[in-house]
């Protein structure tokens, strides 16, 4: 099915009055936009009919990145997020910032997309901002690249009867992402009183060690580490500091060994 293409993709300013139609920092719609934007692909859903989806995204811990780094590093974070967000929704999906300027939560709706469609989507956000790399400046001005962090999703769709307006499917997707939220993040819960509790998925990724795009390797320290709130959940070496690093730890293990021995 074809569907009109939403403005966001080609517009930034309202032709008369200027005003910006995006979020200026990600490029993402705001929310008074993502709103009208979200009317007319309802009014569409009911009109056809077909099923409608929504995601809202929430970077985990995004408050950690920017006491740990600063505000810079967190909003090459937030611009790394809406990139990621903007490819796995589609030429029809409709990104938009939720929360105003200062939020590190998004919304995605889709359209023409059921249930199973839309989890697909999440899984692949999900892994995908799970394996970035950002690299960005400190408020002290030094180089830094973060990784390892995470989001959590709230999924809710509606196939048979479409609402009136969207109230209701957000506060279902609200209720599932905090529910994602306080089982510690990390997560896709989909709406629904029973969907909610039951159904969550982990990324595990994340909690692995993993090699990235460029050749370095990503060491969970969550696994090792108290967690902390300016704690790093990762680090990153090049190859070859981690085949220093896991020679001197063998060395380590040996000489336990043999003290045990």
């Amino acid at each position: 099915m074809q569907q009109e293409q939403p403005a966001h993709r080609s517009e930034s300013r309202c032709p008369a009055c200027q005003t910006p139609l995006t979020d200026e920092l990600t490029g993402v719609l705001d929310r008074r936009r993502w709103d009208h934007h979200a009317s007319q692909a309802l009014l569409q859903a009911r009109h056809k009919p077909w099923p409608l989806a929504l995601i809202l995204v929430d970077l985990d811990r995004f408050k950690d990145i920017n006491d740990l780094y600063g505000h810079p590093a967190g909003d090459a974070v937030l611009r790394a997020a809406a990139t990621a967000l903007r490819h796995h929704s589609g030429e029809r999906g409709i990104v938009g910032r939720y929360g105003g300027h200062t939020g590190d939560e998004f919304l995605i709706l889709l359209p023409d997309t059921n249930l199973e469609a839309a989890l697909a989507v999440a899984r692949s956000i999900q892994v995908h901002i799970s394996s970035l790399s950002v690299p960005a400046m400190t408020s002290c001005e030094s180089a830094v690249t973060i990784t390892g962090w995470t989001v959590s999703m709230g999924v809710a769709a509606c196939t048979d009867l479409i609402p009136g307006d969207l109230s209701e499917l957000l506060l279902e997707c609200d209720v599932a992402l905090r529910d994602a939220k306080r089982s510690g993040g990390n997560q896709i819960c989909i709406a629904g009183s029973q969907a909610a509790a039951s159904h969550r998925e982990r990324n595990p990724r994340v909690e692995e060690v993993h090699q990235l795009a460029d050749g370095e390797v990503c060491i969970p320290l969550t696994r090792y580490l108290k967690a902390t709130p300016y704690a790093p959940r990762s680090l990153v070496l090049s190859s070859e500091s981690a085949h220093r690093l896991h020679a001197d730890l063998t060395a380590v293990l040996d000489q336990l060994a043999h003290t045990e021995q």
